[in-house]
């Protein structure tokens, strides 16, 4: 099975195309392998028909055939040779065996297998859905309670089951096929909108959430009347940081800071990059006094906080301004009151929490 599995799987000289319908068209082929075969049995142990061997001699030729060309060449002129062979079988099957044999019925897989391999919605597959049509009224109206060249009575039934589980497996190796790409591609796009999610809520430089973000989980959290509190913070003499040992170093601060928060967040606190130098921390389900001791353990973490610079380790206070926040009150007015505690702090001699 394993040898099986390769053969079937095994890439071709083709660059840049999808596998998928290869694949496919290959298990159908095996699959048609296996009907020939058992029927070319059944021709010789009890039919002895001449015409019936050759033609699945000829089936077994032009499927191997096939299955050959699938290493070599493109899906889309794999699957027309597929299609146009698959026709010329089931036309010269109904005309020797007649209709008894079910033969007609794979004009039904070619329909659905043409119908998904063909990309978009065209012309071509209106036209070869009514080729497909007029074959199968052609052979009701002609050939149905009625011979083929050779008589299949008495073994009709077993050539009609045969030929019956082969459709079946083959409409469930298309089926499954087109079922499982159609959930990788939605799948993906899920991953992708997800992804695209995360990033458009996402500070890049210090992977924290943004303000954007920040903004919907407030709101979210007001309105589950969850209580809450929120505090703005801000890296003391920041534009000192900046001018005195340039602009990435002043980035490296930023993310240094970052990751002490990130370190805190498994304690259920929300932290995000505000604007600038300046973060906001929310603490759900605490009120303003448990949150002002969680805020004393943070402030001492980015104390203890030292960025290499050349020879020097530089490290940097913040100040703080915290509020529980009130439902009764908007989400700009809360911001507005945090915000002036935190410039009630910086004023008074920064590197403190206001409450």
């Amino acid at each position: 099975m394993g040898k099986l599995a390769d053969l079937i799987n095994k890439e071709t000289n083709i660059k840049n195309e999808t596998m998928r319908m290869t694949v496919l068209i290959r298990k159908l082929c095996l699959s048609f392998l296996a009907l020939s075969v058992f029927n070319l049995i059944l021709n010789a142990v009890l039919l002895h028909s001449l015409p019936g061997s050759i033609l699945w001699i000829c089936m077994l030729v032009a499927d191997g055939l096939t299955l050959r060309l699938s290493y070599q060449t493109s899906k889309k002129t794999l699957l027309t040779v597929f299609i146009v062979q698959k026709i010329i079988w089931i036309v010269a099957s109904i005309m020797i065996f007649g209709w008894d044999g079910g033969f007609q019925f794979f004009l039904i897989l070619l329909i659905i297998l043409y119908s998904f391999g063909e990309a978009g919605y065209n012309n071509k597959k209106l036209i070869f859905n009514f080729i497909c049509f007029v074959l199968f009224i052609f052979f009701l109206e002609f050939y149905k309670g009625k011979e083929g060249i050779v008589s299949i009575a008495g073994i009709e039934r077993i050539i009609e089951i045969f030929s019956t589980l082969v459709f079946c497996i083959d409409v469930a190796f298309v089926a499954t096929s087109f079922s499982h790409e159609s959930q990788e591609i939605e799948e993906k796009i899920v991953n992708y909108n997800k992804q695209l999610e995360i990033e458009a809520g996402t500070d890049a430089l210090t992977g924290l959430k943004n303000r954007r973000s920040t903004t919907e989980f407030i709101r979210s959290l007001v309105k589950q009347q969850r209580t809450f509190s929120i505090c703005i913070c801000d890296i003391d003499f920041f534009k000192k940081v900046n001018d005195t040992y340039g602009h990435e170093f002043g980035d490296d601060v930023l993310v240094a800071i970052s990751d002490v928060f990130k370190s805190k967040a498994s304690e259920g606190i929300y932290f995000s990059r505000w604007g600038g130098e300046e973060f906001l921390i929310i603490f759900p389900d605490l009120n303003g006094d448990e949150s002002y001791v969680k805020a004393h353990v943070i402030s001492d973490e980015v104390k203890k906080i030292a960025v290499p610079h050349e020879n020097d380790m530089v490290s940097v206070t913040m100040t703080y301004g915290l509020s529980e926040y009130s439902l009764g009150n908007s989400l700009e007015e809360n911001i507005k009151e945090v915000d002036e505690k935190l410039y009630m702090g910086k004023n008074s001699g920064r590197n403190k929490i206001v409450y």
